[in-house]
């Protein structure tokens, strides 16, 4: 890693930090010196930089010089653009910083209700000085940003059918039929999913995992679902269930909601995992990975106390998703 100003200037503009030298000392042997570089080269960056200005910046007189009108007009730009460097340095080594950072964090709508404030509070708690950014959106939008590294780490459920993954488990959810609680099935104190081949059905768009996990349940029960309305969060289903458009098949909500019913569904399949993912073999900065290392020490934990009561459901960590 770069350590000083004078190696980073050197990396990516060695010639601009000679001319701001040479036009603020008014003097090639004084400016060759406080650069700590052969006064030879110092004439020569100038000569090529002159040529490349099309016009001198400064005119010899005795042993010193004279900046023209051109060399007063480049100096505040260029010394801005090393100050800008120096900021870059300054903030790259910020990133870098085991204890400071930045952590992109992508998930959910569903997940920023309650696992995502608790993980950054706990965080935050141990770590004080790093800063998080937040991207919310679907399943799919927050992969595809991952892949792109605009994201280090995305919480998602289910976890994503993706070798270029990794990740852990962080909860498993029981999935629940969600009815008005004027229903036919509203009373039952459990359902099969083949009974519900003829409802109609409110869901997530393609896009969310929680789909094709409830198509999933579909097929296994031999039909198609009928979808009269999709949306684009879990509330928004809850809404149309209660509003008579469309049964749904949830995560059980965090408190009770008024006019509708969770009947609990007979299938071990049932459920979606929760959990939290980063792609593999990226190098990731020292506060991604700061973080990564406290959703592991969370894996075998759990983030609620609903997790479903079954060993062989609990996969604390795993090492590919696919």
């Amino acid at each position: 890693m770069i350590d000083s100003d004078a190696d980073w200037w050197s990396a990516f503009a060695p010639q601009l930090r000679i001319v701001v030298a040479v036009l603020e000392e008014q003097h090639i042997t004084r400016a060759a010196r406080r650069l700590g570089i052969p006064q030879p080269t110092v004439s020569a960056v100038m000569r090529r930089v002159g040529e490349a200005v099309g016009t001198p910046l400064f005119q010899q007189s005795g042993r010193g010089l004279i900046v023209t009108a051109a060399g007063h007009a480049l100096l505040p730009s260029a010394r801005g653009a090393l100050a800008s460097l120096h900021r870059a340095r300054l903030d790259v080594a910020h990133a870098l910083a085991p204890d400071r950072g930045r952590v992109n964090l992508g998930f959910l709508q569903s997940r920023g209700i309650q696992e995502v404030p608790f993980l950054i509070e706990a965080f935050i708690a141990k770590y004080p000085d790093i800063s998080f950014g937040l991207q919310q959106g679907s399943d799919n939008e927050i992969i595809a940003l991952m892949h792109k590294q605009v994201i280090d780490v995305a919480l998602v459920a289910p976890l994503p059918d993706d070798t270029c993954l990794e990740g852990v488990v962080l909860d498993v959810e029981q999935l629940y039929l969600v009815v008005p609680d004027t229903h036919r099935l509203a009373s039952r104190s459990s359902v099969r999913m083949e009974e519900l081949g003829t409802e109609g059905v409110v869901a997530l768009t393609t896009s969310f995992g929680l789909r094709q996990v409830f198509e999933s349940l579909c097929a296994e029960a031999n039909f198609r679902p009928t979808i009269a309305f999709e949306g684009q969060g879990i509330a928004t289903l809850r809404g149309f269930t209660r509003a008579g458009l469309g049964i749904a098949v949830l995560p059980r909500a965090s408190q009770p909601v008024p006019g509708i019913v969770e009947v609990p569904i007979c299938s071990r399949k049932a459920y979606r995992e929760v959990g939290a993912v980063w792609l593999k073999g990226r190098r990731l900065a020292p506060a991604a990975q700061r973080f990564v290392e406290l959703l592991g020490t969370l894996g075998s934990r759990g983030l609620n106390e609903s997790r479903i009561a079954d060993p062989a459901m609990d996969r604390p960590m795993i090492t590919g998703t696919g």
